[in-house]
């Protein structure tokens, strides 16, 4: 269980127009230049005044998605083989790079700080890191674009494919306004996983066939982060409770475990469905499965 010591040597507070953020005072051995364009004043008030944006871009979304859907119903398909493989491909390295520079703080914090730290305190604000925590919620937008993928070349479209797209992006978004400490493992975890699903989605799209064990672990991975997600939610709700100072508001920890439930929850039923139901009962329920 996280320590509930605190001290003011522990963190710093960084206040703008739109409140402040208690954050972990780490700083980068190095800054790129593109991160070097950070205006983490501007970014703070962009996401208080306009995060809802996120809930009709993820409505327009599903509408359009499932209009694009009935519109390809009597049309074949599109082949989309080399545009999907340098979608795919693009994803893959922004995760990777994301990965790297995002990891510096996080393995520092995970690293050599005690749990309530990574989880209650935020990142720097004006750190390289939270202009990789913006990157990822501005991706969540530019990864609707899978659905248009899925939905041209005719492949199946599950339910938690589009909902997990729409709900990330409106969570991301409104985790955003107050700069949520557990974000930090979020991010990490998702810029990770997302490193290497792409690269096997990008793979498979150039006709190259990984074997299925791969795609298991993959699968596998993702079910981990969205236990993880669970677990993190829970325990911040513990430290909460004991009126120690955190940075994330109950309203969007409620948000966050509700969200991060039911990933679990479907992710653990896609696996089983996927890897270890009985091929016939299987085949029996695939014309269901393709109909969501």
């Amino acid at each position: 269980m996280a320590s509930m010591k605190q001290s003011e040597d522990d963190y710093h507070i960084w206040r703008s127009e739109e409140g402040q953020i208690i954050h972990v005072p780490y700083h980068y051995t190095r800054t790129w230049e593109i991160e070097k364009f950070w205006n983490a004043e501007f970014v703070h008030w962009f996401f208080n005044k306009y995060w809802s944006c996120s809930i009709y871009i993820a409505i327009l979304y599903a509408l359009i998605v499932h209009s694009l859907q009935r519109y390809q119903q009597s049309r074949k398909p599109w082949e989309l083989r080399l545009p999907l493989c340098i979608w795919n491909a693009s994803l893959a390295i922004f995760s990777g790079i994301a990965t790297y520079r995002f990891g510096e703080e996080f393995v520092y914090t995970v690293g050599t700080r005690p749990l309530l730290h990574s989880v209650c305190y935020s990142i720097n604000p004006t750190s390289p890191a939270a202009f990789w925590a913006c990157a990822f919620a501005l991706s969540k937008v530019a990864e609707l674009g899978d659905t248009f993928f899925v939905v041209m070349r005719k492949k199946p479209l599950i339910f938690l494919h589009w909902y997990h797209h729409a709900v990330v992006l409106v969570y991301s978004w409104n985790a955003a306004c107050e700069l949520t400490a557990a974000g930090r493992w979020f991010i990490f975890m998702n810029f990770f996983v997302h490193s290497i699903m792409y690269t096997y989605y990008s793979f498979t799209a150039y006709g190259i066939r990984p074997p299925r064990i791969l795609s298991m672990c993959i699968t596998a991975l993702q079910t981990s982060q969205m236990l993880v997600g669970v677990a993190i939610s829970i325990t911040v709700l513990n430290i909460k409770l004991k009126d120690t100072l955190c940075q994330q508001s109950m309203d969007n920890l409620a948000l966050c475990f509700a969200i991060y439930a039911s990933f679990a929850v479907l992710f653990m039923r896609f696996f089983y469905d996927a890897y270890m139901k009985p091929r016939k009962a299987q085949q029996v329920n695939q014309p269901t499965k393709k109909t969501e």
